[in-house]
């Protein structure tokens, strides 16, 4: 799920043109925080962090969720 969430947050920085520490300062969190999501030592970031990433992109969960990378079988839960 963190890699799914990295991917998105991905989608979403390079679409608006902006970086990952604007994003942490956005969203009210850690650079620290974005980036062990990155590095993959965040593997199931909760929905708090989840909620404030998307507050700072500017859109809402069910916006931010509603992608291929969080279908049952790309996060292999099937």
């Amino acid at each position: 799920i963190g890699k799914a969430i990295a991917k998105r947050i991905d989608e979403y920085i390079f679409a608006r043109g902006i970086t990952l520490y604007k994003l942490a300062k956005d969203a009210g969190l850690p650079i620290a925080t974005l980036q062990n999501l990155y590095r993959g030592h965040t593997k199931s970031p909760t929905i708090a962090v989840v909620y404030k990433i998307c507050n700072g992109l500017g859109v809402g969960v069910g916006e931010f969720l509603d992608s291929e990378l969080f279908s049952p079988s790309v996060l292999e839960l099937d």
